[in-house]
């Protein structure tokens, strides 16, 4: 699992998230990732795969949505729109 490249899941040239693998079906793990945007080095196939791997999405049946999840958020969101009232009014106070 050790590679000379770490893998970026963000192009650092254009920011962008694409990828373009030349075969990849058959490549080696040193076979280079692209930035499927502006063509840059992304990492190798090798460092992709592991980054895969080490990934542990739990699955939906896993890990169920309770409703103290979704209040929470819901929370989250009017304290969000609370903030943004506030700036909004500080910002409308400092042009006058």
């Amino acid at each position: 699992m050790n590679n000379d490249f770490e893998f970026q899941m963000v192009c650092c040239d254009c920011g962008g998230l694409a990828i373009n693998i030349e075969d990849p079906v058959s490549a080696s793990r040193e076979t280079i990732v692209q930035c499927g945007g502006c063509g840059a080095s992304r990492g190798t196939v090798g460092a992709l795969r592991d980054l895969a791997a080490c990934a542990r999405v739990p699955s939906k049946r896993q890990q169920p949505q309770t409703d103290n999840s979704c209040s929470e958020l819901v929370s989250l969101h009017k304290e969000l729109q609370s903030l943004r009232r506030k700036v909004r009014m500080s910002e409308s106070a400092a042009r006058d």
